[in-house]
């Protein structure tokens, strides 16, 4: 297989700081599968998915001095909640760059690992075809689009997603290369969490009431035991096939859905706490955005340095999907 490098990730955060107080008045003082974070952000609401990709995508073009005519093959996005019902946003990515990729491919599943889908999807077309570049494009923007109405923001959940953008850019070399991508499907866990109305209509029907995320503690309860085993599991398996040791990981970026599960992974695989970079506290949980915006400000941190091995994993929705990667990081900063 043709050796690809993650070059570097960037990000775009929406301007708006949401604090506690904006949701029910337990909040701050929530523990479990709930936990709020202490801000969040969320989007406006003329904050189209393309415009956050363009910016994200153009601090990244400036750092690697690229020319998105000629240095970006190939355009997939993956957003929690689409600018269109009928259409992805990768078309107007491209126009808006000013590229001419020869794959687009707008997502819509694996969610929060989709980052780490999207990598190996990448990896397969470059061998399978003349591409040898790539923009990877995470877009979460439920917070602002869903959790935000007056109805909805009263929930137990509401509190806990934050809106950003991050975004990666793979090239067919060895200079920060990817060892290993695992991603596994859980398909009998697809419908542990449903979007519902409480007048019982479809999303598309029209409705007084705002669609909302439904959880019962039935289910809770299995998505936390389910999350805790997979993430540890598909991490270990990613190494695995690195030929490289858990105890070896200089930096684990995973997901993060809340401080529980971020504990229970670091336990699990045995790693210091400041080798587990999270930024759940400042944004909350960022969906699929969270790897690539993670793994930036762990680079701002000063966190990485040339030929560390850093693993990245997670788990989407209710456990439908998980994956993992490893990499031998080359850039410094």
């Amino acid at each position: 297989m043709t050796a690809v490098s993650l070059a570097g990730v960037s990000s775009y955060l929406p301007e708006r700081v949401v604090t506690n107080d904006f949701f029910a008045a337990d909040t701050t003082g929530r523990r479990g599968m709930f936990t709020a974070p202490a801000t969040r952000r969320h989007v406006a609401r003329n904050e189209m998915a393309a415009e956050m990709i363009e910016r994200a995508a153009s601090r990244l073009v400036g750092r690697l001095n690229l020319d998105p005519a000629a240095d970006i093959d190939i355009i997939l996005t993956n957003v929690t909640i689409p600018d269109q019902p009928f259409t992805g946003c990768g078309a107007e990515v491209a126009h808006r760059l000013g590229s001419n990729p020869t794959w687009v491919i707008d997502l819509h599943n694996t969610g929060c690992v989709s980052f780490i889908y999207m990598m190996e999807l990448a990896r397969r077309l470059m061998n399978d075809s003349a591409a040898r570049s790539a923009l990877l494009c995470n877009v979460q923007n439920a917070a602002g689009r869903v959790f935000a109405h007056p109805d909805v923001r009263q929930t137990p959940q509401a509190p806990v997603p934050g809106d950003g953008c991050g975004v990666g850019y793979l090239v067919a070399n060895d200079t920060s290369p990817i060892l290993s991508v695992v991603h596994r499907l859980h398909g009998d866990c697809a419908r542990d969490m449903v979007v519902s109305a409480d007048d019982g209509r479809y999303y598309w029907e029209p409705g007084l009431s705002p669609i909302k995320v439904a959880f019962t503690e039935e289910r809770v309860a299995s998505i936390i035991a389910r999350g805790n085993r997979l993430v540890p599991e598909i991490v270990q398996e990613a190494c695995r096939r690195a030929a490289v040791a858990t105890r070896d990981i200089d930096l684990l970026v995973t997901n993060q859905p809340n401080p529980i599960f971020l504990r229970n992974w670091r336990e699990a695989l045995e790693l210091p706490s400041e080798s587990h970079h999270d930024t759940y506290q400042k944004y909350g949980n960022l969906f699929g955005a969270a790897i690539p915006i993670n793994l930036e400000d762990a680079l701002t941190a000063g966190k990485l340095k040339a030929g560390d091995l850093v693993a990245l994993g997670g788990f989407s929705h209710a456990g439908d999907y998980c994956a993992a990667a490893v990499i031998r990081w080359g850039e410094t900063r």
